[in-house]
């Protein structure tokens, strides 16, 4: 994809327990799931995106999210935000579809999420509520000078807030072994993730037709160190990807509003 930007929207957790089951029924990641939805209901109101094609987006991929994100989720808790990165184009077109309905592209989307859930009739036995994370109810209060603050806004512009920025600071120091990935970090590091576990599981079918292809022609003997190292490629990027997912999800319990 693109240079990036981002589509997000706060929902209630049983609205978000529900587009996972939307998700699941159609095997899609949240994330792509909510740039399908998203670029159907600009389509249906007559906005263009020239720099998306929904075709291009990589399905099956639910299960995978939902076991390496389960546990986590069960555990820790999870905040209540849809999220997806999106090409500057469809952003910008999301943007004027909001505009044109007369709110905000947060809660353009969110209305969007909300027919959605609707349309798809959950079952209740389908519906997980995904667990609310523990409070934070210590508060503290800060000053700066004019001069420390045009210090700090330019810092903090990833992570949304200088707030953000600043907590983000202090949890770096009282947890130094868990990252403080920004949020829109966090989404990049995940889809990145799953496009690297698809091309494992390329490799994976390329060591397999490779073996069949060998053996079909007596040559597997002389040609085993090809196959093996085709089975080792997939061994490594399977442990990157758990590595970076586990890092992804300390980074994301970090980050819900406790």
């Amino acid at each position: 994809m693109p240079s990036a930007a981002f589509l997000k929207t706060p929902v209630d957790p049983t609205t978000l327990g529900g587009f996972w089951v939307f998700c699941k029924r159609n095997n899609l990641t949240p994330s792509v799931g909510l740039r399908l939805v998203a670029h159907h209901a600009m389509g249906r109101a007559g906005f263009v995106v020239d720099d998306y094609d929904p075709n291009t987006e990589r399905r099956g991929d639910y299960n995978l999210w939902d076991r390496r994100r389960k546990k986590t989720i069960q555990e820790d808790g999870v905040q209540p935000v849809l999220i997806a990165r999106v090409t500057p184009g469809f952003k910008d077109a999301f943007t004027r579809y909001a505009s044109d309905a007369g709110v905000s592209a947060p809660a353009a989307l969110k209305s969007i999420v909300g027919q959605v859930v609707q349309a798809t009739r959950v079952e209740p036995e389908e519906l997980e509520i995904p667990k609310a994370p523990e409070i934070r109810s210590e508060r503290v209060t800060v000053r700066f000078s004019k001069e420390e603050m045009a210090e700090i806004t330019p810092r903090a512009q990833d992570y949304g807030s200088a707030r953000d920025w600043l907590v983000a600071l202090a949890r770096a120091q009282i947890a130094p072994d868990v990252p403080q990935f920004s949020p829109e970090a966090l989404q990049t590091l995940y889809e990145s993730n799953r496009e690297l576990s698809a091309i494992g599981r390329n490799v994976n079918q390329i060591a397999h037709a490779v073996n069949l292809d060998l053996q079909q022609a007596g040559e597997l003997r002389g040609s085993r160190a090809l196959v093996d190292e085709l089975a080792s490629l997939k061994g490594l990027i399977a442990v990157h990807t758990d590595r970076v997912t586990a890092l992804c999800a300390a980074s994301a319990a970090r980050w819900s509003p406790r």
